[in-house]
C-alpha cells in the first residue's frame, strides 16, 4: 500500500494545494502547445486539461468523475498508465468544450474569505472561517495520526487524498495531476508536448528580442581575450611592485565594560522660527504725515522703479478718518508672496559669537591727538575763469603758481592771496612746476614746455653737484641758468649708424629753443623751450633742481611719453624706447637715491637711472593709475587710481601692496606726500572731497606704519563731472593747496 499524502493548508490564505498541480498543468501546457499546435488543437489540450482539474475538484457531485476515477484505479492496478490517461482524455472529450480557464471553476475558488488571517486564530473554534455569503464554515475534517493511518487501510485512494484545512475539503488527485507532479519532482517539463528545440515565431517583429540566425559561432569565442591578459598581467605586477595593497582588516570594536553612561545621541537642532516682518512706519499710516507725502515726480518716479528697488511698498495716502481708508488691493498679492518667502526661503542655523564689535575694530588714536593737519579754507585764490589743472608752491613757500583751462598761469603771494604775475598763453596751460633749489617756473603750454624766470628776486644760490667742474667753480644764478647755449644744441641728433635724423615729432621732442626778444612771451619772463609730442599732464624736478621730467600719455611716438630734461647742459634725455602696461600716467624721483618711478595704467616700475636697469615692478591690482607720490624716507609709494582707492606700496616687503585704502567714492586724481617733517598724506578726488590721513612712518622696520584718517575736507564743488583736481602740500608748515574744476584755489590750514 502507498502511504498517504496529507498536505496540510498555509497560513498565506491560498486556494489550497489541490488547485496548484492543475493550474501549473494549465500554464505550462498551454505555454508549451502554443508555438507548435495550431489553435484548435491548443483549444482542445487546454479544455482537457481544465476538465481534469474541474473533475479532480467535483469527485463528490458528477457521476462521470466517479467512474473515471474508479476507472483510473483499476487501470493503475493493473499497471496500464496509458489506459487510465486514454480514459481521463477520452472522459474529459465527453464533457462541455468551452473556453473557460480552471480559475473561472466555482469549485476551484476558495470557499474561506478570511485572507491571510492565520488558521491559528481558529484553533479554539468550532469554525475556520467565513464564505462569500458571511456562513460560518464549520470545522468538518478531524482525526489525527490513528485516523490517517486507519483511513489508508481502508480507501485504495487515500494516497492521493489531499486535505484542505483552510476550506475543509478532501480532494483526490488524479493520474494527469500525479504525472505533473512526477515531472516537476524531476525537473522537467510539466507536459510531454512542450518543443524546446524550435524558435517561437513573433507575431510583431518589433517585439522579438532574441535574434534568429544559424551562422556558426566565430572563433574568437573559444580563444581566451589578448585584452583580459593583459589587463591580469598588467594588475599582477603592480601586485608584486606592492602598488595595489589589500584593504586593511577592520579595526577591533572595543567597548568600555566600566563606562557609567552610553555616549549621548546628537540632537536634532531645533526648529528654526520664521522671520518676522518688518514693523509699519509712519508711510504706511493712513494719517503720516506731509513730509512723507509723494509729489507728483516722486510718483512718477516711484511707479517708473523695479519692485525690487523700491523703499516703500505703496504710495503714502492721507486720509481724515479709518473709516475713509479703502481696501488695500495688493493685500492678496503680498499675503501670497509672505506664503512663499515662509516656504521657500533657505534657513540656516547660524552660530552667533558674543564677541564686541568694539574689538574687532583696530584702536586708532584719536585726531584730536594727532594735530596739526589742516581742516579749514584759511586763503581763497581768486581770478582764474577755467578749470584749474595744476599748482605748485616755490620752496621758500612764499610763492604759488597755477595754471588753467582759460590760457592763464597767475603766481600768487601765498600769505595774501594777491595775484603777483600772470602769464597768457595761445592754448590751455596743463601743468607748471617750481625748481626746488631756482627761482625758476617750467610750464607747459601751448605744445611745449617753458622755462620762465618769474623775476621775483635776485638771489644767488650755489651750483649743484651735476654741474660741470667750471662752472661748479663759480656762483650761478637764474639768468645764466636759462640762457640758451648755441653749442651744445647745435648739433643733429644722430642715429646708430652717425647719420643725421629728420627732424620730425619725436625729434623735436628734445630740441632746445630760444625765446626771442620781440616775442610777447619773452616779457612775461620766458626764456627756453622745448616743444612737445602731445599735452603734458605732469611736470617732476629733481631735488637738486637740474633734471625736470616731463609725462606726455598722448604722445605719438612711445618714447616721448616720458623724457627728462637737463636744465645745467640744455639736452633732453628718453630713458625708455616702449614701456610694457600701457600709457606712462606719473613719475617721480626718489628723494635720496638715484632711482626713478615710473606710473604705467596698471603698474609701477622702479628704475636705476645711473645703470640704467630697472630694479623692480609693483603689481598695483588697480584698473588705471592717476597719480603717485613718494614718501621723504624714498621707502614708501603711494598711488592713486580712476577706481577710487588708494595703494601704499612698501618697496623694503615686496612687490604686493602693503594698504589697499578706498575713501572716496569716485576717481583719485592725486595724491601727495607732505615733503617735510609732517606725517600727512592728502588724497584729492572727483566728488570734490580732500581726504587727510595720518601717514606716520617709523624707522624700525618691525613697526609698520601707522595710517589714519583725520579730516575730510569739502569746500569744492563737482564741475562737468570733474572735483579737486590737484593738490600740493606747503614746504615747513602743515597747509594744503588745492585745485578744483569749480575755478577755485584753496589753502587750508
Amino acid at each position: 500500500p502507498k502511504p498517504s499524502i496529507d498536505w496540510p493548508s498555509t497560513s498565506g490564505g491560498s486556494a489550497g494545494p489541490a488547485l496548484v498541480p492543475a493550474r501549473i498543468m494549465e500554464g505550462s501546457a498551454t505555454a508549451s502547445s502554443s508555438s507548435s499546435a495550431p489553435p484548435a488543437a491548443k483549444r482542445q489540450r487546454r479544455t482537457s486539461e481544465d476538465g481534469a482539474a474541474k473533475a479532480a475538484a467535483s469527485a463528490s457531485k458528477a457521476p462521470e468523475v466517479e467512474a473515471a476515477a474508479a476507472a483510473e484505479g483499476a487501470a493503475e492496478a493493473e499497471g496500464d498508465e496509458d489506459a487510465a490517461l486514454n480514459f481521463s482524455e477520452s472522459s474529459e472529450s465527453e464533457m462541455p468544450d468551452d473556453d473557460d480557464s480552471s480559475d473561472d471553476s466555482e469549485d476551484d475558488a476558495p470557499r474561506n474569505r478570511i485572507g491571510n488571517v492565520p488558521l491559528s486564530w481558529y484553533d479554539d473554534e468550532d469554525h475556520v472561517g467565513y464564505d462569500l455569503a458571511g456562513e460560518k464554515i464549520m470545522r468538518t475534517i478531524t482525526g489525527g495520526e490513528i485516523d490517517a493511518l486507519l483511513e489508508s487501510k481502508d480507501n485504495p485512494n487515500a494516497w492521493r487524498t489531499i486535505k484542505d484545512h483552510k476550506n475543509q475539503r478532501e480532494i483526490v488527485l488524479t493520474d494527469t495531476d500525479l504525472e505533473i507532479i512526477r515531472r516537476l519532482r524531476k525537473r522537467m517539463y510539466p507536459s510531454k508536448q512542450t518543443d524546446v528545440t524550435e524558435m517561437p515565431e513573433f507575431d510583431n517583429p518589433e517585439a522579438a528580442i532574441h535574434p534568429v540566425y544559424g551562422d556558426n559561432p566565430p572563433k574568437r569565442r573559444f580563444i581566451p581575450s589578448k585584452w583580459e591578459r593583459m589587463k591580469v598581467k598588467r594588475l599582477v605586477s603592480l601586485l608584486k611592485e606592492g602598488k595595489i595593497r589589500p584593504p586593511p582588516p577592520p579595526k577591533p570594536e572595543v567597548w568600555d565594560l566600566w563606562a557609567d553612561e552610553a555616549p549621548q545621541r546628537r540632537r536634532a537642532p531645533r526648529p528654526l522660527p520664521a522671520p518676522k516682518m518688518a514693523l509699519p512706519g509712519h508711510a504706511e499710516s493712513y494719517n503720516p504725515p506731509s513730509e512723507y507725502l509723494m509729489t507728483e515726480e516722486e510718483k512718477k518716479t516711484f511707479e517708473e522703479q523695479d519692485e525690487s528697488e523700491r523703499t516703500v511698498t505703496h504710495v503714502p495716502e492721507k486720509y481724515d478718518a479709518l473709516r475713509r481708508v479703502p481696501a488695500y488691493k495688493e493685500f492678496i498679492q503680498e499675503r501670497f508672496k509672505r506664503c512663499l518667502d515662509l516656504y521657500l526661503v533657505p534657513r540656516a542655523l547660524r552660530q552667533k559669537m558674543n564677541i564686541d564689535p568694539a574689538s574687532l575694530l583696530p584702536k586708532l588714536p584719536s585726531p584730536k591727538d594727532l594735530r596739526p593737519f589742516p581742516t579749514h579754507v584759511s586763503v581763497s585764490y581768486e581770478g582764474h575763469r577755467g578749470m584749474i589743472r595744476g599748482v605748485s608752491v616755490d620752496s621758500s613757500g612764499q610763492w604759488l603758481a597755477t595754471v588753467s583751462a582759460d590760457n592763464t598761469m597767475i603766481i600768487w603771494e601765498v600769505a595774501s592771496g594777491r595775484p603777483f604775475r600772470s602769464m597768457k598763453f595761445k592754448s590751455t596751460a596743463t601743468a607748471v612746476a617750481w625748481n626746488p633749489k631756482y627761482l625758476l617756473l617750467a610750464v607747459a603750454a601751448d605744445d611745449a614746455i617753458f622755462f620762465v624766470d618769474p623775476g621775483l628776486e635776485d638771489i644767488t644760490f650755489k651750483a649743484p653737484a651735476e654741474a660741470t667742474e667750471e662752472s661748479a667753480t663759480k656762483e650761478v644764478n637764474v639768468q645764466s641758468l636759462l640762457t640758451f647755449k648755441t653749442s651744445t644744441n647745435a648739433a643733429l641728433e644722430l642715429d646708430a649708424d652717425g647719420n643725421p635724423v629728420a627732424d620730425g615729432a619725436k625729434a623735436r621732442a628734445v630740441r632746445w629753443a630760444n625765446i626771442e626778444k620781440d616775442d610777447p612771451l619773452y616779457a612775461c619772463g620766458c626764456r627756453l623751450k622745448i616743444p612737445t609730442d602731445g599735452d603734458v599732464t605732469q611736470l617732476v624736478w629733481h631735488t637738486k633742481g637740474n633734471y625736470c621730467a616731463a609725462v606726455s600719455p598722448k604722445a605719438n611716438a612711445p618714447s616721448n611719453q616720458c623724457i627728462i630734461h637737463a636744465l645745467l647742459q640744455q639736452k633732453s634725455m628718453r630713458p625708455f624706447s616702449k614701456l610694457k602696461g600701457g600709457q606712462v600716467q606719473s613719475c617721480a624721483f626718489h628723494p635720496n637715491k638715484p632711482h626713478f618711478i615710473v606710473a604705467t595704467q596698471k603698474s609701477v616700475r622702479l628704475y636705476d637711472l645711473q645703470k640704467q636697469t630697472p630694479l623692480k615692478q609693483l603689481v598695483s591690482g588697480a584698473k588705471w593709475i592717476s597719480s603717485i607720490s613718494v614718501h621723504s624716507t624714498g621707502d614708501h609709494v603711494v598711488v592713486g587710481s580712476y577706481d577710487r582707492r588708494l595703494i601704499w606700496f612698501d618697496l623694503d616687503f615686496g612687490n604686493k601692496p602693503y594698504k589697499s585704502l578706498q575713501y572716496h567714492d569716485r576717481a583719485v586724481r592725486s595724491v601727495a606726500f607732505h615733503p617735510g617733517k609732517y606725517p600727512l598724506l592728502a588724497a584729492a578726488s572727483d566728488d570734490a572731497t580732500v581726504s587727510i590721513l595720518h601717514a606716520k612712518v617709523y624707522s624700525d622696520l618691525l613697526q609698520s606704519p601707522m595710517i589714519v584718517p583725520v579730516k575730510r575736507l569739502r569746500d569744492h564743488a563737482v564741475h562737468q563731472g570733474f572735483g579737486v583736481l590737484s593738490c600740493v602740500w606747503h614746504p615747513h608748515q602743515p597747509w594744503l593747496f588745492t585745485v578744483g574744476a569749480d575755478h577755485r584755489v584753496y589753502l587750508w590750514a
